[in-house]
């Protein structure tokens, strides 16, 4: 499955500071700097919410919390300690010497009825650390309603906006491929006699700044949750399964809010944990990305005599 890997950046910075040796003559010669790149969806300053024409906060842009997700650690010498199955994955990587970061707030898990928890927990028990060959990203089927905008991998975190005054699209860059989802705001309602697929129906509308968003017809072969999202027990639903959504965005943030009701397996709403995305800025673009099955094979089962830690951890010193 692909993800944007960080060794990137190491290969961009090479290839800036040589091309920058290479920029330097030509600046001087004419005086003028490169003009600024464009970015769509960009506020003027960080803090201004862009707006439509017809006054709207505009969602527009390529979002992807660029800066923050990182599947690696920096360890005491300053080497970079890759963490691409860990827990660890899309954190942050502290400078040398620096303290630990703050462990991320507790993740709220759905309340299932007791025959589905029993469901969830087999799945959870049958897990190799955060992967499991159940889970149906394996099989390349779509991410679903919220998991799709709610995952905290960093690998799928990125998506693209595209907003006009009858629908707004988003289109991700791996979920876990390259797919899409739109969003009516004509003022339509749900069809009455409407198929289930993998990202369901859905229809939006304007609170005041935070765009409302019910999601409807929704199969019942995505998750929840899985992979490093830390969700522990938050995987199968039913087709009965209703996202209530909330955009909001307030400079170059955007607060994604979710309540997900499931009469057939839920015994209560379940409101998810609040998350936080930034504006990539006019130096990224969306990718296309694919998904082929290889690795579902390659998952391993917990055994008795193998557990999981994490992968690729440093050994502990002896002399402690």
């Amino acid at each position: 499955m692909n993800v944007r890997l960080v060794s990137y950046a190491a290969l961009t910075m090479f290839l800036t500071a040589g091309l920058s040796l290479l920029l330097i003559p030509a600046l001087a010669q004419n005086g003028a700097p490169s003009p600024k790149p464009p970015c769509i969806g960009c506020s003027v300053d960080g803090k201004t919410t862009p707006r439509t024409a017809d006054g709207h906060p505009d969602l527009s842009g390529f979002w992807n919390n660029h800066g923050t997700n990182h599947l690696y650690s920096r360890v005491d010498d300053g080497s970079l300690l890759f963490d691409f199955g860990g827990n660890g994955a899309g954190r942050p990587a502290p400078a040398p010497g620096a303290p630990p970061p703050t462990p991320p707030a507790p993740l709220s898990e759905p309340s299932y009825k007791p025959e589905y928890m029993d469901k969830v927990k087999a799945i959870t028990d049958n897990s190799y650390g955060s992967s499991t060959d159940a889970d149906p990203q394996y099989d390349c089927k779509p991410m679903g309603v919220p998991r799709s905008m709610a995952t905290r991998d960093s690998e799928y975190s990125a998506f693209q906006i595209v907003q006009t005054p009858q629908l707004i699209t988003i289109l991700f860059e791996g979920s876990p491929y390259s797919t899409w989802r739109v969003i009516y705001t004509d003022g339509r309602q749900h069809p009455k006699d409407l198929d289930t697929s993998y990202m369901g129906h859905s229809i939006g509308h304007w609170e005041g700044e935070t765009l409302v968003v019910d999601v409807v017809g929704l199969n019942d072969e995505t998750w929840l949750g899985g992979g490093f999202t830390g969700l522990k027990y938050a995987n199968i639903h039913s087709t009965q399964e209703h996202v209530t959504e909330r955009l909001t965005r307030n400079g170059d943030m955007l607060t994604y809010e979710a309540t997900v009701d499931d009469p057939v397996m839920f015994t209560k709403p379940w409101v998810i944990t609040p998350k936080v995305v930034r504006h990539a800025g006019p130096e990224d673009e969306l990718l296309e990305t694919t998904c082929i099955t290889v690795d579902k094979g390659h998952i391993i089962k917990p055994t008795e005599q193998d557990h999981f830690t994490c992968n690729y951890c440093i050994p502990e010193k002896k002399d402690k």
